[in-house]
């Protein structure tokens, strides 16, 4: 690495509180989006409106349950810049991600980075507690 070998060795994983923080946010907001459709569909067509608090929470237990899966894949991520390399290890097994090969690093909402490769893929690393510090870091690493 040209100069950035102070780089090496940084290491991130994801964070249960921020999933969380995020699965209480979503599904607050799904509930009351379902909630709100729902009675305006009562509303509009004369119909009781006993059906729709259950049906909303139905759908919200279904949305967070879909993030509690995301989370049990996400959970035991662990990313490294070392000997050049953006390396991932999971559940699935090990990458090797040369630092040449990203064009870059950005925040997304939330707690997410998404590292953008020059083929175009885009790799997300979740739940992250320092979102923009690892961005700064990870394009810090990067070749000039």
């Amino acid at each position: 690495m040209t100069g950035n070998a102070v780089l090496d060795g940084l290491s991130w994983a994801p964070q249960k509180s921020l999933f969380i923080r995020r699965a209480f946010i979503v599904g607050s907001i799904t509930f009351v989006v379902l909630a709100a459709l729902g009675a305006g569909l009562s509303f509009y067509f004369s119909l009781p409106v006993l059906w729709v608090i259950p049906t909303a929470l139905t759908l919200t237990l279904g949305f967070i349950f879909d993030d509690t899966l995301r989370w049990r894949a996400a959970q035991n991520d662990r990313w490294q810049i070392s000997d050049g390399h953006l390396i991932h290890e999971g559940q699935d097994g090990s990458a090797r991600i040369p630092l040449t090969e990203i064009d870059s690093a950005f925040r997304r909402l939330g707690s997410n980075v998404v590292v953008q490769l020059i083929s175009g893929q885009r790799i997300v690393l979740r739940y992250l507690p320092f979102p923009a510090e690892t961005t700064a870091q990870i394009n810090a690493a990067l070749p000039t």
